[in-house]
């Protein structure tokens, strides 16, 4: 990744962040973050990784946010000075989960 595209997938990170604690509504006992974002290096496309907790709401809060994901873009293009706002995709970020596993793993 270029010195360029790592900046901006760290100013797209936290202005979703933003986002999502000011406008966001999260599933009932839900917390819900941007962990990491990844563009590619014609900045139109990026790919959100969402951490949520707790694990079981992973596919509620998944769904709830691409629903959502409209006006996220809008506050992205309203609020970050870019010729093109990218289009974001949203994942689930597995490494959370991995962790997880490994320390549960190690409880035993």
């Amino acid at each position: 990744m270029s010195k360029r595209t790592e900046q901006v997938a760290e100013l797209l990170r936290q202005e979703i962040n933003n986002i999502l604690v000011r406008d966001f509504e999260a599933p009932k006992d839900t917390l819900v973050s941007v962990s990491e974002v990844t563009v590619a290096p014609d900045l139109k496309n990026a790919t959100a990784y969402l951490s949520v907790i707790p694990d079981n709401k992973l596919g509620s809060a998944l769904e709830a946010v691409k629903k959502f994901s409209p006006h996220i873009q809008h506050e992205i293009g309203k609020h970050l000075a870019m010729k093109i706002t990218p289009k974001i995709r949203w994942q689930i970020d597995e490494r959370d989960l991995k962790y997880k596993a490994i320390d549960e793993a190690l409880q035993k």
